[in-house]
């Protein structure tokens, strides 16, 4: 007799799709942790406009005991989808800085000058959404919402051939319907809109005829990754896995080199593609590139003397967890690994620099003194796709994958999704957000916000409803991605950087790419061009708040960094990741130098009170 399904559950609880200006092509989001590479040229179409990335949902039915049973599609249920997006960042609070930290101050309203009933204007929510879960289901437009009257298109809904659920969002569309409202910062233009948004994924569920209930899930439309498979040194799933330990999960006793801490220290390797400072430091051939061989195998293994007493490599993993900054230090030294900003950038304070989580440090620790499983033999094998995992795993994994791909800080205020996150007032399970009742509308803070009430018990981040994560980033997304570049004055022209691995700062060029790969040059030529890396926005023009601007509109032309094929022999890496289908054609000089972020990046946090209103045109 075959086992009751009972109940069921949305996968992953939290997905991830992005913008792209392609007017028909998208992808699917990763589903496993080290998805397989696809082929060149893939993020972009033939007419070089960037795919959208679209976020995959799956049903999954349990029994009594909460095991897996199978996944349910059109073929052994009856399903309807339902999602409701919205974005209400322009009806929210200024972006100053993150709010759960000390230096938070209180942040007045974005577009200050409309009040009352007028501020509902500037939420575009299209309403829910709903789609059979048939295979092949007609699309399922979101573009009933509005911008102050003017009509954005959020994205639509798909099934794939099984029946489960696609969310495809926006096509990265920015703008103002007021003359004249040039962007003027990177995180508060008033009178601005975008197309990103969020909200809940649900599910009606009949199983021969009887309705089970289903645990529901969320969809972020983000922005899009430019280097799709490269890893934060922090990522999303990092900071939502800390903020869990001790009430949903407990806490590993022994960490297991393979599964904790060497995923830490290749994600620092990871991201030599996207910042030449982190080259230079965790780079192929570097002093701690942690995919060098020999270097791995001292650090993962716990080897005596002849005596079998000492410890032989002890001192190093102890070298080498003192480099890494640590949640409590009191002083922000920018020397300390991850050479990142933090949450409080530019500010006077320990937090100006990304510190690890502490459970990513108490693991570190623990290595270091050699507390862990020394599980290490070679090349681990990770699924490239979900078929490969136990149907019993994939839940979990879908829940990881499309977090593992996505920033976990600084929250400056963040790529994908920022601070609030960390607060366990959002879930009421792992992964789950607690939702706001539809009929319950959303409280009025007044005109100023302040860390007190935001962080309260019953504060904004208690319940969320449709667009309630997006809305304490960035108004435009553009204008704080074309804002994250690297380096400090009078530090260092390449470190600290801010989300190098969703917004590139250095990149290998495909021309310097093709000058490697040519076996008939001389190799010091070849790994001339190997060293050399190209800014990645050095296609921006002019000062930076042209720079800004032009991103609004040429977003989509920037190249993605990719992985491809490196050349036979040991000389070079087996893989190399190429800058790739740039959509800019004027000779640009290639560079190693940028010059350290903009000060408006990191000045110390202003209220943006009420600017519309001095704006020219309005209304």
């Amino acid at each position: 007799m075959a086992t009751p399904i009972v109940r069921a559950a949305i996968h992953p609880g939290i997905g991830i799709a992005r913008v792209g200006n392609s007017p028909d092509e998208f992808f699917i989001g990763p589903e496993v942790q080290f998805p397989a590479a696809p082929p060149p040229d893939f993020y972009k179409d033939r007419a070089g406009g960037l795919k959208r990335q679209a976020a995959r949902f799956r049903l999954y039915g349990y029994d009594a005991e909460g095991n897996v049973v199978a996944e349910l599609t059109p073929a052994n249920a009856t399903i309807v989808w339902r999602v409701h997006v919205a974005n209400s960042k322009a009806a929210w609070y200024n972006f100053e800085v993150a709010l759960d930290i000390p230096e938070a101050i209180p942040c007045a309203r974005r577009n200050a000058g409309f009040v009352g009933d007028r501020r509902a204007e500037l939420v575009i929510d299209p309403g829910p959404a709903s789609i059979d879960g048939r295979a092949g289901e007609r699309p399922v437009a979101i573009d009933q919402g509005r911008f102050l009257g003017t009509p954005v298109y959020l994205g639509e809904l798909r099934t794939d051939e099984c029946g489960r659920l696609l969310v495809l969002g926006g096509r990265g569309h920015s703008d103002t319907p007021f003359p004249n409202n040039t962007a003027y910062t990177y995180a508060n233009n008033d009178g601005w809109h975008d197309d990103v948004s969020d909200g809940p994924v649900s599910a009606r569920v009949e199983i021969d005829g009887k309705p089970i209930p289903v645990d529901p899930a969320w969809v972020v439309v983000a922005p899009p990754n430019y280097a799709p498979t490269i890893m934060s040194v922090q990522t999303l799933y990092d900071v939502l896995y800390d903020a869990y330990q001790n009430k949903w999960l407990t806490p590993v006793a022994t960490p297991s080199f393979t599964e904790h801490v060497c995923p830490l220290l290749r994600q620092f390797s990871e991201c030599q593609w996207v910042n030449w400072g982190f080259y230079l430091q965790f780079g192929w051939g570097a002093p701690n590139d942690f995919r060098r061989p020999d270097y791995l195998y001292k650090l993962s293994t716990i080897t005596r003397d002849a005596s079998g007493v000492t410890d032989v490599y002890k001192e190093l993993r102890l070298q080498v967890l003192h480099l890494f900054r640590q949640q409590d230090d009191t002083t922000d030294d920018p020397g300390k690994w991850p050479q990142v900003h933090g949450d409080a950038a530019g500010l006077d304070s320990p937090r100006a620099s990304l510190a690890l989580t502490a459970t990513q440090y108490g693991f570190l620790q623990q290595w270091a003194n050699g507390d862990f499983i020394a599980d290490w033999t070679c090349e681990p094998h990770h699924p490239a796709a979900l078929d490969e995992v136990a149907i019993a795993d994939q839940p979990a994994m879908l829940d990881r994958a499309a977090l593992w791909y996505c920033s976990g800080g600084p929250f400056h205020p963040g790529c994908e999704l920022t601070w609030p996150m960390r607060n366990c007032n959002m879930y009421y399970a792992p992964f789950r957000i607690r939702r706001r009742p539809e009929d319950h509308p959303i409280p009025d803070y007044g005109d100023t916000l302040t860390p007190q009430v935001a962080t309260g018990e019953y504060g904004p981040l208690y319940a969320s409803g449709p667009g309630d994560l997006t809305r304490w980033l960035a108004v435009p997304w553009q204008t704080d991605t074309a804002s994250c570049y690297a380096g400090m004055l009078g530090y260092d022209p390449y470190l600290p950087t801010f989300w190098p691995a969703r917004v590139p700062n250095h990149v290998l060029a495909e021309s310097h790419y093709r000058t490697v790969m040519d076996a008939t040059l001389p190799l010091e030529e070849r790994r001339a061009a190997f060293d050399t890396r190209s800014v990645w926005p050095r296609f921006l023009d002019g000062a930076w708040l042209n720079k800004i601007n032009q991103m609004v509109s040429d977003y989509g032309r920037l190249g993605i960094v990719e992985r491809r094929d490196g050349p036979a022999g040991d000389d070079f890496p087996r893989h190399i990741y190429v800058e790739s289908q740039v959509g800019f054609d004027q000779p640009v000089h290639f560079q190693r130098n940028l010059n350290a972020a903009p000060t408006e990046k990191l000045a110390r946090p202003r209220r943006m009170v009420g600017r519309l209103n001095d704006r020219p045109g309005r209304a």
